[in-house]
């Protein structure tokens, strides 16, 4: 049985730590608070944005003109034959080369949070294993755990604590001019959703090519009459950008609010651990304590017995 100091130094080791993670789960708490905050906001932008990105994509796409050979257009085709133009991010590919922006965080203490992630973009590699794949990490975790192994990584983001628009609009533009030059034919994001009490679905969700905003005939709007003001490639053309923009900002805020969430569930997991720890030494010291003390009482009383 351990002694009362070595119980007493246990606990007190105990005791700092349990109030360093009770620390922890309070400013994972405030973060979390904030940055879900600005997530819910963002997200409710987003959506209607995506919506109408979608509805107009899906109205005017048409086969257009065909070129110079005969063949079909490379890229999408929006409006009439006369003034359509051709758009380059719904180019229709030979699908060779693919890129996984994964999502991870910078820093640990959050569960599983970020082994749950590496373990899903193994698998998004290993479905992809007849294509010429590549990463682009974003936060520290991920780009040191691809930079160990020497992954390919046609972009990276070795932090991503301080989440907002310029860096959406920066990884955007970067992403963008990576499939425009023909680096790679696809790009997939993979991150944590969020979901109150732990950590949501991990998924890969496509970014590039924008063909998936085009909805099926059946599934595409029906008689959907807009005006548009200066002009239709004016409109559209302003508003993929937009959605391009608003689509990394969202996958970046969401990582990162299930990130926090992730931490302040660990953190009080951590608490209530400690919490249980200390309960089970309070008894075991008292157990011991009172073993002392029935010893040395035993002593005094045989002691006492051999003087009489």
């Amino acid at each position: 049985m351990a002694s009362l100091r070595q119980i007493r130094r246990r606990m007190k080791s105990i005791e700092n730590i349990h109030e360093i993670t009770k620390a922890m789960e309070m400013i994972a708490a405030f973060r979390f608070k904030k940055a879900a905050g600005r997530f819910s906001k963002v997200r409710v932008y987003f959506l209607e944005m995506e919506k109408l990105v979608s509805n107009l994509s899906s109205s005017a796409v048409s086969d257009g003109p065909a070129t110079d050979h005969g063949g079909p257009r490379p890229a999408a085709f929006f409006g009439g034959a006369n003034g359509g133009f051709l758009h380059p991010l719904f180019e229709k590919r030979v699908l060779k080369k693919k890129a996984l922006m994964i999502v991870a965080g910078d820093k640990g203490l959050c569960g599983a949070y970020n082994a749950n992630l590496l373990r899903a973009a193994s698998g998004w590699f290993k479905q992809n294993k007849d294509l010429e794949t590549s990463v682009i990490p974003v936060g520290k975790i991920a780009f040191e755990y691809y930079k160990k192994r020497g992954t390919a990584a046609s972009l990276v983001y070795p932090e991503k604590s301080m989440v907002d628009l310029p860096l959406a609009k920066k990884i955007t533009e970067e992403v963008k001019a990576l499939f425009l030059s023909g680096q790679t034919d696809a790009v997939d994001i993979l991150y944590a959703s969020f979901r109150m009490g732990g950590t949501g679905q991990i998924a890969a969700h496509p970014f590039l090519s924008l063909n998936y905003l085009i909805l099926p005939g059946k599934e595409a709007p029906q008689d959907v009459d807009y005006i548009y003001e200066p002009g239709f490639a004016g409109v559209f053309i302003g508003l993929l950008e937009k959605y391009l923009e608003g689509k990394m900002y969202m996958s970046l805020l969401e990582s990162l609010t299930s990130e926090y969430m992730a931490r302040r569930v660990a953190m009080k997991q951590a608490t209530e651990n400690g919490e249980e720890v200390l309960d089970e030494l309070k008894l075991l010291k008292n157990k011991t304590r009172q073993a002392v003390i029935t010893r040395e009482l035993s002593e005094i009383v045989s002691g006492a017995g051999i003087l009489v």
